[in-house]
C-alpha cells in the first residue's frame, strides 16, 4: 500500500515538474487539491451489504487542457490521486474501508457565456481498497469513476470549484474477504491553479 501511494504521488509530483519546466505560462497546465464528504451506501464484502457511516475525500490531480491538440475546445486529460475513508455503522469485526486511486481522467468543460462553468468526464485506473480492524489488510483491483462539477474563477490563475464523484472498485479479495466492492459517493470542494 505505501509503494502503491508513493508511486501514485512521485507520478503526480513528475508531471507537476514538467509543467514547470516550460518557463511560458499557459492556460493548457493546472493542478487542483480538494477535498469534502465521502457516502457509501453500497459496500459488499464477504458476500453481504453493510452499512457505512459518512467519512472524507482528499485529493490532488494534474491536468492539461487539449484545445491546441483536439478540433473540439474544451476538453482536458487528468492524472489524479484520490483517497476516501469511511466507518462502519454496526460492529462488524472491521473499523473502517478505505480507497486510494490513482485514475486518468478526460473532462469536458461547458462553457457557458458566464463566469460560471459546468465540467464533466470520466476516468480509469488502480484502487487500492483496504480494511482495518479485526482483518487489516488492502488489495489493489481495477476501477472507474464518473465526476462532474461547477467552477467559478476568483483570479488570472485560480478557479474555485465543488464536484461530484461516483467511483467503483469491485471484486477485492482482502485477506480472508473475498469478493469486496467498493462504491463510493463523494462531494467535493477545491482549488485549480493555472501552471
Amino acid at each position: 500500500m505505501k509503494s502503491f501511494v508513493l508511486s501514485s504521488a512521485a507520478a503526480l509530483l513528475l508531471a507537476t515538474g514538467v509543467a514547470h519546466a516550460d518557463s511560458t505560462h499557459t492556460d493548457n497546465w493546472y493542478a487542483s487539491i480538494l477535498g469534502g464528504a465521502s457516502f457509501d451506501p453500497a459496500l459488499m464484502a464477504g458476500g453481504s451489504l453493510h452499512d457505512m457511516d459518512a467519512g472524507y475525500n482528499l485529493g490532488a490531480r494534474v491536468g492539461y487542457g487539449l484545445d491546441n491538440i483536439l478540433p473540439m475546445k474544451g476538453w482536458s486529460a487528468e492524472a489524479e490521486l484520490f483517497y476516501n475513508q469511511a466507518g462502519y455503522k454496526r460492529d462488524t469485526g472491521f473499523s473502517h474501508l478505505a480507497s486510494t486511486s490513482f485514475m486518468g481522467n478526460l473532462v469536458y468543460h461547458l462553457d457557458t457565456g458566464s463566469p460560471l462553468r459546468l465540467y464533466g468526464g470520466a476516468g480509469l485506473g488502480a484502487v487500492n481498497d483496504r480494511v482495518g480492524g479485526s482483518v487489516s489488510d488492502s488489495s489493489t483491483v481495477f476501477g472507474w469513476q464518473a465526476l462532474g462539477g461547477l467552477e467559478y474563477p476568483v483570479s488570472q490563475d485560480m478557479t474555485l470549484f465543488t464536484e461530484y464523484r461516483y467511483q467503483n472498485a469491485h471484486d477485492a479479495n482482502i485477506g480472508a474477504l473475498t469478493g469486496v466492492g467498493n462504491t463510493s459517493n463523494n462531494i467535493s470542494v477545491g482549488m485549480k491553479f493555472s501552471l
